[in-house]
């Protein structure tokens, strides 16, 4: 499958639902994020990550002007792809790749919200969050740009 897409976005969704025992020590989250993967060859793309209590769900491709999200994660594609290929090759994020550190600083991704409270919800729920990405090192993908 290719990133991104609704159908990657799915794959890891399932990854961390089959993890839900090893998610919820971690405890619960309330959080409906949006991802912005920005500069793909074929423009901008949003999908959309639901977190309930202790359930993981995929919202698949959104469309950002109706879709309520707490906040976004955005970043450019290649930022995404870096993010990725790390986690499939390490198993799981290294320091330089966690969503921590490359959002931290705001480069080379950031995390944007409508009012402070969805900002803080990302930071808030932030090991939940590395533990659910960190799940696509199990979902096969192809990281290459797609044609226009």
């Amino acid at each position: 499958m290719r990133f991104p897409s609704a159908e990657w976005i799915d794959a890891v969704a399932e990854q961390a639902a089959a993890d839900s025992d090893e998610l919820a020590r971690l405890g619960f989250c309330n959080l409906r994020l949006m991802l912005a993967v920005n500069a793909t060859p074929t423009g901008d793309r949003y999908l959309g990550l639901v977190l309930d209590g202790y359930d993981v769900t995929s919202a698949g491709e959104v469309d950002p002007a109706t879709w309520d999200a707490d906040c976004t994660l955005e970043g450019p594609f290649g930022a995404w792809v870096d993010m990725i290929s790390n986690i499939r090759e390490h198993g799981r994020a290294d320091l330089g790749h966690t969503l921590n550190a490359l959002t931290l600083a705001e480069f080379p991704m950031r995390v944007t919200a409508d009012d402070p409270m969805g900002r803080d919800l990302f930071f808030r729920y932030n090991e939940t969050l590395q533990e659910v990405f960190d799940r696509a090192a199990r979902v096969p993908v192809d990281l290459e740009p797609a044609a226009v």
